[in-house]
């Protein structure tokens, strides 16, 4: 009686012990299954950015192409006494309401507000200096007596003739002088043209003697 006992009991013992490997590698293999990454997993957000990231033109491409798509203007003028011919390319002002047609050998930049300088690549000391308002701001006339003021406190101004201002074209109102100096001088002039009132002051010397292409290149100012 006793051994079938013990046998009884010997084969509850076996059962329990194999249900409960059985139970075990089950639960292991489930964890191993879900440590490991699916195969099917989704790309990251960072990996999809990359794979459709496209590329943004930067502020120097823009204005690269900018400046490759812009009107562009044949100049004709005499430095030194040589005919030349140039392509002029559209640029136009930051702050002020102007556009025009400018040479190469030029930079353009804001002096303050109200006031432009174009200035010589090869010599920063020959500039000029643009002023635009429109005809509801001011009058000719009241930019015309700034203008002589200036000039006046320059030296000696002598006005320009009209074949000095030959660039001009389709004006309304135009008035310019000269003040001469041994090798360098300073011209103004105050135009006015379709609703704004231009003031320009030139300096320049014989050297470099660009008056006749920054004069051309300010006949073209326009609106914007």
């Amino acid at each position: 009686m006793q051994k079938k006992l013990f046998s009884m009991l010997a084969l509850l013992l076996t059962a329990v012990i194999v249900v409960g490997c059985n139970t075990s590698d089950k639960t292991e293999q489930s964890d191993v299954e879900q440590q490991e990454p699916s195969n099917s997993q989704q790309p990251s957000d960072h990996e999809t950015a990359g794979d459709d990231k496209q590329e943004t033109p930067t502020t120097d491409d823009a204005q690269q192409t900018e400046e490759q798509t812009a009107p562009k203007q044949e100049v004709q003028y005499v430095q030194n006494g040589v005919d030349k011919k140039e392509t002029a390319s559209e640029s136009k002002s930051k702050e002020q309401g102007y556009k025009f047609q400018q040479l190469p050998g030029f930079k353009l930049t804001q002096e303050e507000p109200g006031k432009d300088m174009l200035v010589s690549n090869a010599d920063d000391e020959v500039f000029m200096r643009i002023e635009t308002t429109t005809t509801s701001e001011t009058s000719y006339d009241a930019v015309k007596t700034s203008m002589q003021d200036y000039m006046n406190a320059v030296g000696s101004p002598v006005a320009l003739s009209p074949e000095e201002l030959s660039a001009f074209k389709d004006i309304k109102n135009i008035e310019g002088y000269v003040v001469d100096f041994d090798t360098e001088k300073v011209i103004g002039v105050v135009f006015e043209k379709d609703g704004l009132i231009s003031k320009l002051t030139i300096h320049d010397n014989d050297e470099q003697d660009l008056t006749a292409a920054m004069l051309a290149m300010a006949a073209t100012i326009s609106k914007k």
